[in-house]
């Protein structure tokens, strides 16, 4: 049976898991490897082509805590926003306490500080700290509803700014969560192939190489993820606990392939 029909049939049984061991090359289980990987990206992909906002504190830690109620008070009072542009029908516009600065309205010359920065210009909030530039949002979800509390203008604020960054955040979710993948793939294999691997010397168990260790534990791998990625895409799950389903479903299904099988061929002899 050719590959990769030879994988999937072994990942469906577990004395298949434990028999098929010798079935893939070095190219063909590194392969394998990437492909598993990438399964368990699918439902972060599609929650992240599902989603409309993300919170900017991920990012800028603290973020909101420059709003507090004195400011609060003067967006709801002094500032007008429509067809998303702002107006501020006062002469104060500045506040300043011991978590940022917080500028409000078209100030000529206004410069980037050293202190976290939400400057509300006209047409957009400018974020900055140390004298950069941390963020540049247009005023969408940011309206006037959302000026009536700070949790209001928290999330529109975190709204704006992902929807001016989808692509750059998405396509970072999506790295980070494929580098967390790696290394907890490369934990399970690599540990779990070398644990098998310990056992060459002992008379009870056939397995004699680690290419043979490694392939018995992709075969292994391979029901447990899709069984995972499955569970994540009809229950909305997010990363953390697909990767989770994945470890213990692993655990399981490696434990029962030796009860059945003992990690040894039925006609082994030595």
């Amino acid at each position: 049976m050719p590959y990769p029909f030879n994988y999937f049939a072994s990942i469906f049984g577990f004395r298949s898991s434990f028999a098929n061991r010798k079935k893939l090359s070095w190219f063909q289980m590194i392969f394998t490897s990437f492909f598993l990987i990438s399964i368990t990206l699918v439902p972060v992909a599609l929650q992240n082509a599902q989603r409309n906002t993300y919170p900017l504190t991920t990012f800028v830690s603290d973020v909101f805590d420059p709003l507090t109620e004195d400011v609060m008070k003067d967006l709801k009072e002094s500032v007008r926003i429509d067809q998303h542009e702002l107006v501020y029908n006062s002469h104060f516009g500045v506040h300043k306490n011991k978590a940022g600065h917080v500028i409000i309205g078209h100030h000529e010359g206004t410069s980037l500080g050293e202190k976290l920065t939400l400057y509300f210009d006209k047409t957009q909030l400018v974020i900055s700290r140390e004298n950069k530039e941390l963020a540049s949002i247009p005023y969408q979800a940011i309206n006037q509803k959302s000026l009536e509390n700070k949790d209001a203008l928290s999330q529109a604020i975190s709204k704006d700014w992902f929807q001016a960054n989808r692509l750059a955040v998405s396509l970072f979710l999506v790295l980070f969560s494929g580098f967390l993948s790696a290394v907890n793939f490369a934990i399970l294999v690599f540990g779990a192939s070398f644990f098998l691997y310990l056992t060459r010397k002992s008379r009870l168990f056939s397995l004699q190489t680690f290419k043979e260790c490694f392939n018995c534990i992709l075969n292994c791998l391979g029901l447990p993820i899709l069984l995972s990625v499955l569970v994540s895409l009809l229950f909305h799950q997010v990363f953390t606990t697909t990767i989770m389903i994945q470890n213990v479903l692993f655990v399981l299904y490696l434990a029962m392939v030796f009860y059945k099988t003992h990690f040894r061929d039925p006609d082994y002899r030595r």
